[in-house]
């Protein structure tokens, strides 16, 4: 017999008794799941900036462009939220970045962005003719979709529905 194989069948042996052994429905270690991680659905806001760094909106009195950014870490192929406008605030335009989108902001809308996309995603923009006397505490708010309750929904790069999305709240100030 050849010396090599004799000493590898062994260690093939005992290979395959381990795994065995590990493996068995006896074997406490075999029944435990690896921890998951958290799958984060991200945030979304209105923003002053199309990057979505500056969430403080201000109400000149006139017409002003704010943007919808979606900042997702993981990774998001769609998502779906409504837009509390403040009281006094006429939303003139609505536009989407993706080619593919149903509803409205106003009782929600759904957005697919047509492929995996990551950190701050650029979704809207939107333009409004502001009041120019919004007092203390006014605040634009992404809010879950009228007819998706739950949360903020967020399809991520691997096709699972998430509901843990952030809904952002931006405060409105005067110049």
């Amino acid at each position: 017999m050849n010396k090599a194989f004799r000493i590898i069948c062994p260690v093939c042996i005992l290979l395959v008794l381990s795994l065995f052994i590990a493996c068995s429905s006896d074997n406490p270690a075999s029944t435990r799941k690896p921890p998951e991680e958290p799958v984060l659905a991200g945030s979304i806001g209105v923003y002053a900036d199309e990057e979505g760094t500056d969430p403080n909106l201000v109400d000149t009195g006139g017409t002003v462009v704010f943007y919808v950014v979606h900042d997702v870490a993981n990774g998001a192929t769609a998502s779906a939220f409504k837009i509390e406008t403040p009281a006094g605030w006429v939303r003139i335009g609505a536009e989407v970045q993706f080619p593919l989108s149903i509803g409205d902001i106003d009782d929600g809308i759904a957005i697919a962005y047509g492929t995996c996309l990551f950190d701050a995603v650029h979704v809207m923009t939107l333009t409004y003719q502001s009041p120019g006397n919004s007092p203390s505490g006014t605040l634009f708010k992404v809010l879950p979709h009228s007819v998706w309750p739950e949360g903020i929904q967020v399809v991520d790069c691997r096709n699972n529905l998430l509901e843990n999305g952030i809904g952002k709240e931006s405060p409105v100030s005067l110049p």
